[in-house]
């Protein structure tokens, strides 16, 4: 008889469709089906969908139902995921069943169905709701496959096609064609799945569509997929394939100090008290999972390596992966059965003899049942270069799915990742929501740059390494240049010991000269040759590519030379570069740092925050800035990002410092607008500008280049109007820093020579308020209300012309006056708010509409007067305005005019007190005489 590995089932809902969406669609409705029938086998009528929700981690749908002898009411929810359902969907099934039965004044009956099954916590909750509640049931997978075999809806494989084969991961499937169960078939040697097996109820064939289905699954993982009336008409043979091992690339550490190709040995390791510590107290708990983040070259992988040698010390098992290898899901199971397999050698653990590594969930089932060693020996895998998993969401969704399983488990099993993070925020969307659930349920460590006195370290080892002691220039120069990051150190370090000691430099020269990474980076392709040069830029370029390919079209002597001079590592037959950063270089011909981040912040909105500081001598608290703008202080943090981009900040906990060179400059904006252009140039957003406007004849509207961003963050998901938004942002920042000039809704290259002159708080555009004939228009502001309601409603959606069309006519009146006003713009057809017009709490920003009020004619010289004396009389602010544009107006006119804009300047947050009594007499006599 067949042994079953794994005793949870799969429940494997199949459809066919053209798109995503009708697959999506069509599964939905079988989901619908299937709890109908699991209802209708308890008695009940066909039920009522309330909500039915079809997404990438499952199916989940939610019902009410009547029985059919008694009448009473049931409340049905159904949840089917490729992990345990949370506890939290328990309790809250629970209120919602308690509110149904206050609503309807009698007994509702409940039933929450989680498939596989509640985590543990959950579980607990539902047995002590049940054990108090008798009208609430919950089912999980078992229970639901024990009730379809009761009924005879599906059955166990028939006994004449039993194999000598083990069977693993059994799984119910649900079509339009019916319901079938299946299995995988192992290898009785390797414990690997090598085929699927599936059956109807009862020897019952199976369609070949479900058979095509199947293998079209996940589940499948392109294994062959057989029916038992196919291994009948095959005299009970099954076709078999042969399961072949993954290989699996341990990470290695370097076995010198300034080795840089390689991440440091635990023998090389330095500093980092703090982190090593938290990862002492990881390895203590003796269960969970660790995320470690940082910047490309920041320590990750010797951090990993550090951590391997802190689980070797306490006598325990560990290793460290290298992700790039990883292409497809039967990698996590493959490695959890290399290192299981190496621990049992060690004697850490004893695994039953009926194993399977046929998936995630039967690897961890084979785990729960083997022995573990007394002793409390720590057990470690750990996934270093993650962020490769990343670009596909299936193989993201096993790692959050084997993270997730461990935490309910409990198996005393520690599992380590690490992956690269950038400066760009990320969304919700795939598979980076995966990513974020991996992070919120480990223990998290974010890792900085090297502290001063760990890059002292560096250089005392630097020093004995050269048996000299370096110059005062060089150290400081060192210490700049390496930004306190340990692969650059190691790479400038590895530069000055072949300078000084091969090339026979002096120190003063190497201070002369300068430590640019571009420059070291280019005499690494210096003694290259030709082919092999061409090489390394095409692994580059395809990275990790397979080492088959590649010496198919170089010769095997280049690349083996590469190899030699560690410019190419190889993974598991595949090749790739031996850093990000240089793989980054070679493609682009520059060294990215910190180049792939999105500006949101207007210049705008960054000259409040920057002026405010100043004035606060150049250092002031996020509180003390909340309270002088009147804002929020998550508004202070979200503005104080782009300064600290741009190299105008420091980063300092809950302050904002102005850099001592920047506040101390002979001229601050013009200091400050060239570290903004010089941390723009840097920027993948900027060059994407160039290669866009080239392309277009030197210019390149907003709504194009909000296009061209969606192609420079392929992992940013956003809507449409959202990128417009980022690109205007980019556009102002650009025309600010004189690295483009916008004019309207165009970003043009700027001409030779060309110098900016707009200061950061006045960087926005200012609008012509002339005609075409160059003659001056008669624009006024109106009263404001409209105007504002309008830029709160736009602030929700944008406003197509044909809704506008239909709009009364006050309401288009006010939408013209904002337009004018600068406060929103037409795009494509949509009428759109402007960037920085609305705050972080979708409010009006005072100072927008402060900024608009100066574009009126006759604004400024207004908002003069009223600052002057806030009393002014409506009438004389309505002679500024009428002098400015040249009208001829009543006094009517002009009270009406001046009282409009003393309302619009007290909503920008300008003073404004009660206007002068009798001021339309006074103006009369004036004229008079």
């Amino acid at each position: 008889m067949e042994r079953v590995a794994i005793q949870d089932h799969q429940l494997l809902v199949l459809a066919d469709g053209e798109t995503p969406a009708a697959r999506n669609n069509a599964k939905g409705h079988l989901f619908e089906d299937f709890t109908a029938l699991l209802l209708h086998e308890y008695g009940y009528e066909a039920p009522n969908t309330s909500d039915l929700n079809v997404h990438s981690d499952g199916i989940e749908i939610d019902v009410t139902a009547v029985a059919v002898i008694s009448r009473h009411r049931a409340v049905v929810e159904c949840k089917s995921y490729t992990s345990n359902v949370r506890a939290q969907a328990c309790t809250s099934f629970l209120g919602k069943l308690q509110l149904a039965r206050y609503e309807e004044d009698g007994d509702v009956y409940g039933y929450l169905f989680a498939i596989p099954r509640l985590v543990a916590e959950g579980e607990e909750v539902a047995r002590k709701a049940m054990s108090k509640d008798k009208l609430f049931r919950y089912f999980n997978v078992t229970d639901i496959v024990d009730l379809l075999r009761k009924r005879r809806i599906i059955s166990d494989a028939p006994r004449k096609n039993t194999t000598p084969y083990p069977f693993s991961d059994p799984a119910v499937i649900i079509t339009e064609h019916g319901i079938f169960s299946c299995s995988k078939i192992l290898d009785p040697h390797t414990h690997l799945a090598n085929a699927v097996l599936v059956w109807g109820k009862e020897g019952a064939p199976v369609p070949e569509p479900v058979i095509e289905l199947l293998k079209t699954d996940t589940y499948s993982a392109g294994l062959p997929v057989q029916s038992t009336q196919e291994a009948d008409a095959e005299k009970h043979s099954l076709r078999l394939e042969e399961s072949t091992p993954l290989t699996i690339v341990r990470v290695r550490g370097s076995s010198a100090d300034f080795e840089y190709q390689l991440p440091a040995s635990p023998e090389y390791f330095i500093g980092r008290g703090s982190t090593v510590q938290e990862l002492e107290s990881f390895v203590d708990q003796l269960t969970g999972s660790l995320v470690l983040n940082a910047q490309s070259g920041w320590g990750k992988s010797s951090l990993a390596l550090q951590l391997k040698r802190i689980v070797d010390a306490r006598g325990g098992y560990s290793i460290v992966v290298d992700s790039r290898t990883a292409t497809v899901t039967r990698f996590v199971s493959e490695v959890l059965r290399v290192a299981s397999h190496e621990a049992q050698e060690l004697g850490h653990i004893s695994l039953p003899e009926d194993s399977s590594w046929a998936s995630l969930t039967s690897s961890l089932w084979t785990l729960k049942r083997a022995e573990w060693a007394a002793a409390k020996r720590p057990f470690l895998i750990f996934f270093d270069q993650f962020e490769n998993v990343f670009q596909d969401e299936q193989i993201t969704r096993e790692f959050r799915d084997l993270t997730l399983m461990l935490r309910d488990s409990e198996l005393p099993i520690l599992i380590g990742f690490a992956w690269k993070t950038d400066l760009v925020a990320w969304t919700e969307s795939h598979p980076f929501r995966l990513r974020d659930e991996i992070r919120s349920s480990s223990t998290f460590i974010s890792v900085g740059p090297m502290r001063a006195r760990e890059i002292e370290t560096l250089l005392r080892r630097l020093e004995r390494s050269l048996e000299t002691q370096l110059s005062r220039d060089l150290r400081q120069r060192l210490r700049e240049y390496s930004q306190g990051l340990p692969w650059l150190f190691k790479k400038l370090g590895g530069h000055i010991i072949r300078q000084l000691g091969v090339h026979g430099k002096s120190q003063e020269q190497l201070v002369s000269e300068g430590l640019n990474v571009q420059s070291l980076f280019d005499s690494d392709l210096a003694g290259l040759s030709p082919v092999e040069s061409d090489a390394l830029r095409h692994i580059a370029r395809f990275a990790p590519v397979s080492a088959m390919e590649v010496t198919e079209k170089y010769n095997a002597g280049a690349i083996q030379s590469l190899l030699d001079s560690r410019l190419v590592v190889a993974l598991a037959g595949k090749l790739d570069t031996y850093w990000d950063t240089f793989r980054d270089f070679l493609n682009t011909g520059r060294v990215p740092i910190e180049d792939s981040y999105i500006v949101r912040q207007s210049p705008r909105a960054v000259a409040e925050l920057l002026f405010a500081v100043t004035a606060a001598g150049g250092d002031a608290s996020v509180s003390d800035l909340s309270e002088e703008l009147h804002v929020s202080t998550k508004v202070i943090y979200n503005r104080s990002r782009e300064p600290r981009l741009f190299g105008l900040t420091a980063y300092e906990p809950n302050r904002v410092r102005i850099l001592d060179d920047l506040l101390n400059a002979q001229d601050f904006e013009t200091e400050m607008r060239r570290r903004v252009a010089s941390a723009l140039r840097r920027n993948k957003a900027y060059s994407a500008f160039l290669g866009l406007a080239e392309r277009q004849g030197d210019g390149a509207s907003i709504s194009a280049y909000a296009r061209e961003l969606t192609n420079v963050f392929p992992a940013v998901d956003a809507q449409p109007q959202s990128w417009v938004m980022y690109a205007r942002s980019f556009a102002l920042w650009f025309h600010y820093s004189g690295l483009a000039i916008l004019s309207r809704d165009t970003l043009q290259i700027p001409p030779d020579g060309y110098s900016p002159t707009t200061s950061l708080r006045g960087s926005r555009t200012q609008r012509s308020h002339r005609d075409s004939n160059g003659h001056s228009n008669a624009f006024v502001v109106r009263n404001p209300k409209a105007a504002l309601d309008f830029l709160q409603r736009l602030a929700a959606s944008p406003l197509s012309q044909e809704e506008m069309n239909s709009l009364p006519r006050n309401s288009r009146r006010a939408i013209n006056e904002v337009i004018a006003l600068g406060l929103a713009h037409r795009s494509n057809g949509l009428i759109i708010l402007s960037e920085g017009v609305v705050d972080s709490s979708h409010q009006v920003s005072a100072s927008a509409l402060l900024d608009a009020l100066r574009t009126v004619p006759g604004g400024s010289n207004a908002l003069g007067r009223i600052e002057r004396d806030p009393h002014v009389s409506s009438y004389e602010l309505g002679a500024e305005i009428r002098d400015a544009i040249g009208a001829e107006w009543g006094q009517s006119t002009l009270f009406k005019v001046g009282k409009d804009f003393r309302s619009w300047a007290k909503r920008a947050g300008v003073e404004v007190l009660r206007a002068r009594a009798l001021e339309e007499s006074r103006e009369e006599d004036d004229r008079l005489f």
